[in-house]
């Protein structure tokens, strides 16, 4: 005969395993965002993709481990980016946590059928955003998509907007100009460097109101690579009002850091610092090319005697914002 104890120890225990699952609190989750940028293998936006793929978030033991399986979407608009919303499962201090891709990730343009390209995975060290560069090329192992990580949002935007004048006209810094007649106009704060140590970039500046009347543009570059000698780049060919044109680059100035490794093994590092300027009526044509669909680049081809050569796009959009500040009146 069972004891009125025992009966009641077994009762409790009957309860506790017949408790539905549901009664456990669920896991804490969180969402972050994964922002993507699509372009084609020559930097123009891929409008109208769409990105699609599955991640697993994963907390706690590993035999008795909390799960989230996520699928993820998103389309692009006419810059080539799209942005997610991932869900994950939070970490105790509320940060995401990691989500891992579990299959590879598709890419469907329009009027073309799905490719499959990489694994992604996300919030890495609790970090809610991510941001992707998605080139069209050839990648041996991620399809016909090249991957690169952009690093903060501010670097994302210097890439992904680059065809907005709206872009350059919010970065447009403004100062005295040599001389003190007139105001310097200059689009290099709109090229976001991740390293002052390593910059490549082409950007535009002009005066505006200076004695010599209608304003010439000056186009400066800084280039930095890594060889065993400097390139000594010396013209650019470009279109021009009538056609091909070919300006000689002035060198403003170069730098050199290396050591006798880096000199050994082809690893020093170069920089040159060149400029070339192009007349107004030159400029104000560019800009008119703006309107074109889709947007695009004004392309210079840079060579050294030596047979280095560099092709350099200047967004038309960066051309237009400057001659639109150039002509605003207000700045007069």
């Amino acid at each position: 005969m069972t004891s009125p104890s025992t009966a009641r120890l077994a009762c409790t225990l009957a309860a506790l395993l017949l408790a539905p699952a549901a009664q456990a609190a669920p896991p804490a989750t969180t969402e972050g965002t994964a922002h993507f940028l699509i372009v084609d293998a020559q930097d123009a936006p891929i409008a109208g993709a769409t990105l699609a793929g599955a991640c697993e978030a994963r907390l706690g033991p590993f035999w008795n481990a909390e799960k989230l399986l996520t699928r993820w979407s998103c389309t692009s608009d006419a810059d080539g980016v799209c942005s997610a919303r991932i869900a994950t499962l939070a970490q105790p201090d509320g940060k995401p946590v990691e989500c891992r891709g579990t299959e590879r990730s598709t890419l469907t343009e329009k009027g073309a059928s799905a490719a499959r390209i990489s694994y992604h995975a996300f919030f890495p060290k609790g970090v809610g955003t991510s941001h992707t560069l998605l080139k069209k090329g050839t990648a041996w192992k991620d399809g016909e998509y090249l991957f690169k990580a952009i690093p903060n949002q501010a670097a994302f935007e210097s890439v992904a907007h680059r065809y907005r004048i709206g872009h350059y006209a919010q970065r447009m810094r403004t100062g005295p100009a040599p001389g003190g007649q007139g105001t310097l106009l200059s689009t290099q704060a709109a090229h976001h460097q991740e390293s002052a140590d390593f910059q490549n970039l082409t950007y535009l500046s002009a005066v505006r109101g200076g004695p010599a009347g209608a304003a010439a543009v000056r186009v400066s570059m800084v280039l930095t690579y890594v060889d065993y000698t400097f390139h000594r780049y010396a013209t650019a060919r470009f279109d021009g009002a009538a056609g091909p044109q070919t300006a000689a680059l002035t060198a403003q100035s170069d730098k050199t850091t290396c050591n006798l490794r880096d000199l050994m093994e082809r690893k020093c590092t170069y920089r040159e610092d060149l400029e070339f300027t192009i007349d107004a009526a030159l400029a104000r044509q560019l800009a008119g090319r703006y309107a074109a669909q889709p947007h695009g680049n004004w392309v210079l081809r840079i060579a050294s005697a030596q047979g280095h050569e560099r092709s350099l796009p200047v967004a038309y959009a960066e051309l237009a914002a400057l001659v639109a500040a150039l002509d605003a009146p207000a700045q007069r």
